[in-house]
Parts: structure tokens; C-alpha cells; sequence
């Protein structure tokens, strides 16, 4: 019995912990009159109350600690002849699935805890169990610690697990700020669960998905989606219709991550390998009169039945993927917000596959007049500068399926997009962050402070004047390493002309020295 205790049990139960260096589990703890009552069979806890005299020092205050020996039995505690260790045993052994994944989710609230009244505060607590944890840290390849309330990488249990077949981790839904101070489990994990930790909550996607990946170099697999080869990890992935068909996923996948990194560079004429010879497009729009006018490479091709500016029927249905692309690459360059895409795979069979795209992109509008920019007036100042506009999307791809010798070919050949300007808390909220490519080193609408040191390196090693590197940086999404490898070529077969190269005092004079390159 503590005395005269004003704060929660769980706060005395950690700081008796603390004080007396001796961790105990609390059985049939409650509360009256500002006492506590408790019992614990840890005699290490018993002894070290005994030598420090009965007393607890906390905050400036002095509490009296009384013990009443044998007070109760196991069985008049448990109803049975039983120890803590027995139980405990049993509860984690019961949430071991076939998969072996060690389900301790929200574990100090099992129903085996509270119905014999065993006060398991703290997730920690298991590290005293070393023999359970040795033994179930061997076979266990997952293990879920999510909605336990922790506000630390519980390293002093993960221990026991690293030196198994761990291969994946669940800390969601947890109050962890930080995993700097995970390091010794990070070889092994592939996959992760880091959602609903503080940690998530302020940090810029990118910037989040690269301290993850410093210290897991091995993951596969970040809160549920998968780290492909074709980018790192697109939210979306996570919004699909649910289906048994893991192929149509990757499938699903593999298009979007392609087709809309070749969609947001310039030029857009790669996007044509996505669409059958034949395929057909459309486009409508719900636009007013004058947000049409402001913007006439929509409003061109826009289907609409009352739409007064497309008068050729022919221009409504466009056919052949030429066509197509070209189209496609009359609009103002775009950067779509993959945080907004929404994907629902509404058919899939073995000759056709739908799938219905709703997202959010920006594009700098370049076709203004007077009334749009009329439109654009800000607490009674004009806007000179060109917006950017951004735009609710829906695309409906239908796909024909040709298979030859098992192998499976995916073609657009109808499509259907519609737009409409986004909300302005959509607005406010889209496209904060840029996509970036992490598996190679290409990037997708770069800024100068990102592509100036990847110039600064391709000039010094290329001897190129500064137009003819950026072109050719350019030409390969500013990939540094797919740059060298075509200009090597070029060298070996002497196909760069003189004109292109720089002295070698140019170089040091036009962008940097060398010692400022790492």
C-alpha cells in the first residue's frame, strides 16, 4: 500500500520502478482515499523497499510504502494454483498465427489480463520474461506491436526478436517521434508499419520514406505499399478497390507509376507506347464561358453537348495514338499530386481491363486574356504574374490484353478525361511536395537548387559548355548516371562535335571548382 498518492497508478507504478530499481507486474491494483493497493510476488521489489526503509522520494515529497506478507495466494488471486510467467506464456503463445506473426497489438488490454486483474502497464515489461521472449523470438517473422502507446522503439524487447527470422515490424498507431535510435533491427526488416505515430505527422513524404529507408536498407515494404522499381512508394497503391488478383495490382501499379512519369516531363511523346494503334480519346470539361476561354486547349476538345467552342464533331472522339499524343501534349506541362489519386479497377478479365483514376494535378497556365485575369484579382490588385491551375481529374482507361507466348500486353485503346478546377482546399492542400524517383536519380519537375549541383558535376566530368550539358541532362530527366553512359558512347564514337566542349579553364570559370564537388 502507497499513502496519500495523488496521481494515476500507472505514473506510481513507473516511478517504483525507477526508485527502486526492481520492475514488478501489479496485480489486483486499486484505488481509496488517496492510497493505493497493490500485490506483487517480485521479492527483489519486497527488498529493496526493506532496505530503503518503507520510503519513496518523489517530487520534493516523501510516500510511505507498507507491506503485508502472504496477504494473498495465487489461487486466491487467480483462482488457480498459477504464476504471473504461466499466464503471460499463455496469452503470447495464443496470439502466434500460422503465418508466425506475433500479434502483441494493444497487448496490456488482453481480455486474460484484465478479467484476472494483472496490471500489465507497459509493453516494456515483457523484457523480464527473457526465457518466453528467447523461445518466441526464434520462430517469429512478424511482430506487431501497434496500439501499445509507445512512446519509443522498444528496443529492449526487439532484442530478444533480431537474433531470429524477423523479417517484419508493425509499430502503428503508436506515440513514437523519432526511430533515430533504431538501428540494430534494421538489417533484417522488409516490412514496416509506421502510420499513425507522431513521426508521420509533420515530416514531407519524401523526407519521410528517406530516414526509413537510411535505417531499414533492406525494406520492401512501407505501411502497406509496396517500394517498387519504378519510383519509391505511391499513396494511391493504398486506395485500390480490394481484388485476389495481385497481378492486376501490379499491373495497376507499374501503369500509373510509368505513364504519369513520362506524362509530367516534357516532351510528352513516350506516353504513345501506352495507347493501342487504334485507341480512342475524349475529353470533357465543366468549365464556365470564361474559365474556357482562358483556357482553349481544354475547351478545343472538350465534348461537351453545350460547349460552343468545339463545332467540329470530328474534333470530339480523337482517333489513333499519334493523334492522341499529340493532344496530349498540347496542354500546359503538369505535375500530378500522386498524395491524391484514388484507384478503382472496375473490370479485369482476361482481354480487358478498366480502370477509373480520380486525382488532383498543377499546371502553369500559359493562355490567359483580360477576363481571366480579371478573374484572378486579389484585395482589389490584379494578379500580373501567370497562376497556376489546379485540376480535379477523372480518367477512365479501358485496356485490351494481348497475350503471346504467356507473355501479357496492356493497350489503352479507349480513354475518357474529364476535368473541372479543383476546390480551393484542394487547392491549398495538392502538390505541396515534388515526386522523386529514389531507386534511380532522375527527377520528376526539379527546381534549380536540385538540378545546379548535378550540372556543376556533369560539366566537370564531361567538359561540356553548359547548354549542351543540360540539354542532355534533360533529355534523361536529369539522371547523372544515364547522362554519362550516353555521352561516353558518343565519345567512343566520336560524335561530339568540338563546339560543345570547353577548355579546361572554362570549366573552373563557367560553374565551379573541383573541390566543391563530393
Amino acid at each position: 500500500m502507497v499513502q496519500n498518492w495523488k496521481e494515476d497508478d500507472i505514473e506510481l507504478f513507473n516511478m517504483i520502478c525507477h526508485y527502486f530499481q526492481a520492475s514488478f507486474v501489479p496485480v489486483d491494483s486499486f484505488s481509496k482515499n488517496n492510497n493505493i493497493y497493490f500485490y506483487t510476488s517480485s521479492l527483489t521489489l519486497v527488498a529493496n523497499i526493506i532496505k530503503l526503509d518503507f520510503r519513496i522520494t518523489y517530487r520534493r515529497n516523501t510516500y510511505e510504502v507498507d507491506i503485508l506478507f502472504n496477504c494473498k495466494s495465487s489461487t486466491d488471486c487467480f483462482e488457480t494454483r498459477t504464476t504471473i510467467d504461466d499466464i503471460v506464456t499463455s496469452v503470447i503463445r495464443s496470439r502466434l498465427n500460422d503465418e508466425m506473426e506475433l500479434n502483441l497489438s494493444n497487448f496490456c488490454n488482453d481480455p486474460e489480463f484484465i478479467r484476472k486483474k494483472i496490471k500489465f502497464y507497459k509493453l516494456s515489461l515483457l523484457a523480464n520474461f527473457k526465457i518466453l521472449m528467447l523461445r518466441m523470438g526464434k520462430i517469429t517473422k512478424i511482430l506487431n506491436l501497434s496500439n501499445n502507446k509507445l512512446d519509443c522503439v522498444p528496443l529492449n524487447v526487439l532484442n530478444f526478436f533480431i537474433r531470429g527470422e524477423i523479417i517484419g515490424l508493425n509499430l502503428s498507431n503508436n506515440n513514437i517521434p523519432s526511430i533515430d535510435e533504431q538501428v540494430r533491427a534494421s538489417s533484417k526488416i522488409e516490412r514496416l508499419w509506421l502510420e499513425g505515430n507522431p513521426l508521420c505527422e509533420d515530416m514531407e513524404p519524401n523526407d519521410y520514406i528517406k530516414r526509413i529507408l537510411v535505417k531499414f536498407p533492406r525494406l520492401a515494404e512501407l505501411d502497406g505499399v509496396k517500394i517498387n522499381q519504378h519510383g519509391i512508394l505511391y499513396p494511391f497503391a493504398k486506395h485500390f478497390i480490394i481484388t485476389p488478383d495481385e497481378k492486376t495490382k501490379m499491373v495497376v501499379e507499374k501503369f500509373l507509376t510509368l505513364y504519369f512519369a513520362h506524362y509530367d516531363t516534357t516532351p510528352r511523346t513516350k506516353i504513345n507506347m501506352f495507347y493501342d494503334v487504334n485507341a480512342v480519346w475524349s475529353m470533357s470539361t465543366d468549365f464556365s464561358k470564361c474559365e474556357s476561354l482562358a483556357m482553349p486547349h481544354y475547351a478545343k476538345y472538350s465534348r461537351n453537348a453545350l460547349n460552343s467552342t468545339c463545332t467540329n464533331n470530328n474534333q470530339r472522339f480523337i482517333s489513333g495514338r499519334d493523334t492522341i499524343t499529340s493532344v496530349l501534349s498540347e496542354f500546359p506541362k503538369s505535375t500530378h499530386d500522386m498524395n491524391s489519386f484514388n484507384v478503382a479497377v472496375v473490370l479485369k478479365d482476361n482481354k480487358h481491363m478498366i480502370i477509373v483514376l480520380d486525382g488532383i494535378y498543377k499546371e502553369k497556365s500559359v493562355f490567359l486574356n483580360e477576363i481571366y485575369i480579371e478573374k484572378s484579382v486579389d484585395n482589389g490588385n490584379l494578379n500580373k504574374e501567370t497562376p497556376e491551375n489546379y485540376i480535379r481529374f477523372r480518367r477512365t482507361f479501358l485496356f485490351n490484353i494481348y497475350s503471346v507466348n504467356s507473355v501479357s500486353s496492356y493497350l489503352i485503346t479507349r480513354e475518357m478525361f474529364s476535368i473541372s478546377l479543383a476546390k480551393r482546399e484542394e487547392s491549398l492542400n495538392s502538390c505541396q511536395f515534388p515526386a522523386r524517383n529514389m531507386s534511380t536519380l532522375s527527377l520528376i519537375d526539379p527546381d534549380p537548387t536540385e538540378t545546379y549541383p548535378i550540372m556543376k558535376a556533369f560539366i566537370y566530368l564531361t567538359t561540356l559548355n553548359k547548354s549542351e550539358a543540360e540539354r542532355r541532362l534533360i533529355s534523361h530527366n536529369w539522371d547523372i548516371r544515364l547522362a554519362l553512359k550516353e555521352f561516353i558512347d558518343d565519345i567512343k564514337r566520336e560524335d561530339v562535335p568540338n563546339q560543345y566542349l570547353m577548355t579546361e579553364e572554362n570549366i573552373y570559370s563557367d560553374i565551379a571548382t573541383s573541390d566543391e564537388f563530393d
